[in-house]
């Protein structure tokens, strides 16, 4: 399949649109931004590593030139860090903003600047935070979208006990990544309760080949890492095909109040985008919520 052919056929141009992308230089980030550049907008790469940041808008300038990119830096693992690039996206116009930074199965005792275990603390703590501290644009219409990145994986993070998670390092990488994206499963819903006229949507790209599992704070064997590679260049959608799920998510129209956008393959692992919609689980929505609210005041 000529993925472009597939994009330029079912996305409308995007001229004159601004997207934020967290996460942007690398994995589904990348390609969600590239399709997103290929289709006219105008792109803000929010990015923790700033050398590489540039590297891929070099890349980007030299398959789309005329293209407007911007460079923010932003560590989802820190608070200040976050603080700062919300006041950068103040009075900003947003067409949507993509949470899609993340990582995978880090390492036993690892934890963000502020102390929270690292996978929960960045895959939903920091986007939680992030989306606290820019309130105001979320309120006022600024940001017209909010894409939450969850994962094919959450329904094995179902859990009664948030704050544990929240607050305490616990030696499962598995379960953690799980529960961190399965909170995230539940923000949307928050986000959409709190904010009745912002457009959320969810999605999730299957399993995609992307270098998550290669990462430095990944705890996985060199040899595990290498096995895991091969597996996914075998069975996975590539990280371009699995971007698209992002892509529809941030710009087709949708008449549901709360979407869900994810391949459309046995198990939904591969495949190309299917849209759906969230069942709401009120009170679970509703006691993460409050748990974490306590826990960013404190």
């Amino acid at each position: 399949m000529k993925i472009f052919d597939y994009i330029d056929k079912r996305v409308p141009s995007l001229e004159g649109k601004t997207f934020v992308v967290t996460g942007a230089n690398s994995g589904i980030g990348l390609e969600v931004s590239r399709q997103l550049l290929f289709k006219g907008a105008n792109l803000v790469m929010a990015c923790r590593n700033l050398e590489k940041a540039n590297k891929v808008k070099d890349e980007f300038l030299k398959e789309c030139p005329k293209s407007h990119i911007e460079i923010l830096r932003y560590d989802q693992a820190s608070f200040s860090s976050i603080e700062e690039f919300a006041k950068t996206l103040e009075n900003r116009k947003i067409d949507c903003l993509i949470l899609n930074a993340g990582i995978y199965h880090s390492t036993n005792d690892l934890v963000t600047q502020d102390g929270y275990p690292l996978t929960i603390g960045t895959n939903y703590l920091g986007a939680y935070y992030l989306l606290e501290k820019l309130r105001n644009s979320l309120t006022n219409g600024n940001i017209k979208r909010v894409v939450v990145t969850y994962s094919l994986v959450n329904v094995f993070g179902k859990t009664k006990h948030y704050e544990k998670y929240l607050l305490y390092v616990k030696r499962k990488p598995n379960k953690t990544y799980n529960i961190s994206k399965r909170m995230n499963y539940h923000l949307a819903a928050n986000l959409k309760s709190e904010y009745p006229s912002l457009e959320v949507v969810l999605t999730h790209p299957g399993i995609a080949r992307t270098n998550i599992i290669k990462s430095d704070n990944c705890s996985f064997k060199w040899w595990f890492k290498v096995a895991g590679d091969r597996f996914l260049k075998t069975f996975a959608n590539s990280a371009k095909k699995s971007a698209i799920c992002t892509l529809f998510a941030a710009t087709l129209p949708f008449s549901k109040p709360l979407p869900v956008v994810y391949p459309r393959g046995i198990f939904h692992y591969i495949g190309l985008p299917k849209i759906s919609s969230r069942k709401v689980d009120k009170i679970k929505d509703e006691q993460l919520a409050l748990i974490s609210k306590k826990i960013i005041s404190n």
